[in-house]
């Protein structure tokens, strides 16, 4: 097994753990799912996530390929440079896109932010409809 603890080019492992449970999110992933699919208890991932275990490479090439990302990509992921403020929340989702554009957000992580979004516009619209036909 190959170790990333200590390697001079990669991130501390709590801040994979950070970036992987980021992008997790963004593809509305659960904890559950992404265990199942690595062969590991909730339990054990979520450690991993945590940063409170080694992670082999291994293991973070089949976590990039489940979460369909590159593994640099996945490593240098920074999902803080886009945070909605005032002017940017009733934004439409092209204009969304168009500021991570100019805020230099790769085309993976616009794509990510993306379905995001629309996964999010999408059940705003379901809970709309459960609230309309309960007022009914």
């Amino acid at each position: 097994m190959i170790s990333l603890k200590n390697h001079p080019t990669v991130p501390h492992m709590k801040l994979v753990g950070t970036k992987i449970r980021k992008v997790r999110e963004l593809r509305d992933f659960t904890q559950e799912f992404m265990a199942s699919q690595l062969g590991k208890s909730q339990t054990a991932y979520s450690k991993l996530e945590r940063g409170e275990v080694d992670v082999s490479f291994s293991n973070l090439t089949r976590i990039a390929e489940i979460l369909e990302i590159d593994v640099m990509q996945l490593l240098t992921f920074d999902g803080s440079s886009f945070i909605a403020n005032k002017e940017t929340a009733s934004t439409t989702a092209k204009e969304v896109s168009n500021v991570m554009v100019q805020l230099g957000i790769s085309d993976r992580e616009r794509e990510l932010y993306e379905r995001k979004i629309q996964s999010m516009q999408d059940e705003i619209l379901f809970l709309r409809s459960l609230v309309r036909d309960k007022n009914c």
